[in-house]
């Protein structure tokens, strides 16, 4: 069985860390499919986002702060094209930001 690659590794240690709210921001993802994957089930296409935008949550000071990082990770790992315009993640990032405020007062 070959080694672990540094990106499994880190997705296994935030998945850890941030446990169910690690599935919160998944599930919303999913749900709401912003880039509008195919997919009957969840099955972590999203994972490289999630990975990317809990590794910097905490630089969000606001819900604003949070919808531009949230953005600039769509927009690197799916190209301005395919993106749009970055409202279009406004719900994506309201949901994530409440469930963030969650985490935080647990």
């Amino acid at each position: 069985m070959p080694p672990e690659t540094e990106d499994r590794q880190q997705h296994r240690k935030l998945q850890k860390e941030y446990g169910s709210f690690y599935r919160a921001v998944s599930d919303i993802l999913f749900r709401l499919n912003p880039m509008e994957l195919d997919g009957k089930h969840n099955k972590g296409e999203y994972d490289p986002e999630i990975d990317a935008l809990l590794s910097r949550i905490r630089e969000t000071a606001d819900s604003a702060a949070l919808r531009e990082l949230v953005f600039e990770i769509f927009r690197d790992n799916f190209g301005d094209d395919n993106c749009g315009a970055i409202e279009r993640f406004d719900v994506v990032t309201a949901e994530i930001w409440k469930a963030w405020e969650r985490h935080r007062a647990a």
